[in-house]
């Protein structure tokens, strides 16, 4: 019966330590995942979060349409709602958390250069970034300035639940065109004197993407084309 007890005890021992050691190194591995992650050290392309965060290509192309008629097709606002660019990382920031975006090498160059013959293109890029599980997604920035003041400036959220979803949050400035600056205060219901040299308009949608494909939201002066897929 000595021996019984004893052979249990000495069980019971080993058992217990294995399993001390295996906290320890669950311990160990969390508390250094944590501190790699917060020195900036393991991208999200590392094996920690590689399985746990996908990673997508994003390619932009916004254009200006040349018709005027879509400056008087409606009655334009004077004051817009401005996409909320705070806590957005720039495409132009690499390596930076939560997005941790890359270049990339853009694949629309055909659609741009046929984009072009009709149309005048503000924004062409792509780029690498994480795409999180939430609605509440941080945002990319995207900005570009071209001559004669027209500027756009906004924000693309990308982000992964069943689906992949795209949300576009553009602002577009541009100097209102000579040739209608008479028709466009009579529309806007100014005095052509009251008329300031730009006017701001925006853009704001959301939509489930299919991975691949080639999106196009509409406005009356200016378009955006998205693509997205997967990195493997």
């Amino acid at each position: 019966m000595k021996h019984v007890i004893n052979f249990t005890l000495t069980a019971i021992f080993v058992y217990a330590n294995d399993a001390l050691k295996s906290t320890r190194k669950i311990f160990l591995t969390n508390t250094l995942k944590g501190l790699l992650l917060s020195a900036g050290l393991v991208g999200f392309s590392g094996t920690l979060h590689a399985e746990e965060v996908p990673r997508y290509t994003v390619e932009v192309i916004v254009f200006e349409n040349y018709a005027l008629r879509g400056w008087t097709e409606e009655h334009w606002p004077d004051e817009i709602e401005l996409p909320i660019t705070k806590d957005s990382t720039s495409i132009f920031t690499t390596g930076k958390r939560p997005l941790f975006i890359e270049h990339a090498k853009t694949s629309l160059d055909t659609v741009a250069k046929k984009i072009s013959k009709n149309y005048r293109v503000l924004f062409h890029r792509a780029w690498i970034q994480n795409a999180i599980d939430t609605k509440n997604a941080p945002t990319t920035l995207i900005e570009n300035t071209q001559e004669g003041g027209t500027q756009i400036v906004g924000t693309i959220k990308l982000y992964k639940t069943r689906f992949a979803h795209v949300e576009v949050d553009l602002e577009f400035e541009k100097a209102i065109p000579a040739k209608i600056r008479e028709a466009f205060a009579e529309n806007q219901q100014l005095a052509l004197e009251d008329l300031p040299s730009h006017w701001r308009f925006n853009l704001k949608e959301a939509r489930k993407i299919k991975e691949g494909e080639l999106h196009y939201i509409d406005h009356p002066l200016f378009g955006v084309l998205v693509k997205v897929h997967k990195n493997d």
